[in-house]
């Protein structure tokens, strides 16, 4: 039972949120290619731009995930929380998503192809996410050193304080 507490942390809803978000995005972008696609051969440029949004999407998604975790984590809590949904969302969505959509399945060099492009581009959109969150001092790191500034400038002058 206590393995079982220690597993279900208080904010795994919001995990599941992201999870559901990235796979989400994934879909919604394959299923409308997929009509454009089918719908006529010529549009070549609509399905690319229904691509790119996908990707970019999903991209938003893990930089959100980034900030959110940022915020709210430190910063050796947030690889280990993240880290599996990213692996599990991507698998999801290079290996179930088409067959939802009801798109190609794709052949094997293209499944480690998307793996890599998807599993990088998550890692990389929430790195930057936090990169933002630390570079505007709303981290906890950058939360601490300001309370330490401000303990030892009461410290050093307590008139002033």
């Amino acid at each position: 039972m206590n393995l079982f507490k220690r597993l279900l942390i208080p904010h795994w809803p919001s995990i599941y949120g992201f999870a559901l978000a990235l796979i989400a995005a994934n879909l919604v972008g394959r299923i409308i290619a997929v009509r454009i696609y089918d719908e006529a051969e010529v549009v070549t440029d609509a399905f690319d731009l229904v691509a790119t949004a996908t990707y970019l999407s999903m991209v938003a998604v893990a930089l959100a995930a980034g900030i959110w975790w940022g915020v709210r984590r430190r910063r050796q809590e947030i690889v280990p929380e993240l880290l599996p949904v990213f692996v599990a969302t991507t698998l999801f969505s290079v290996l179930v998503n088409p067959v939802i959509a009801r798109d190609d399945y794709p052949t094997l060099d293209a499944v480690f192809s998307q793996v890599l492009l998807y599993f990088v581009s998550l890692i990389v959109g929430a790195f930057v996410g936090y990169l933002i969150v630390m570079a505007l001092g709303v981290d906890h790191y950058g939360r601490e050193l300001k309370a330490t500034k401000i303990a030892f400038e009461k410290k050093a002058n307590p008139a002033r304080a």
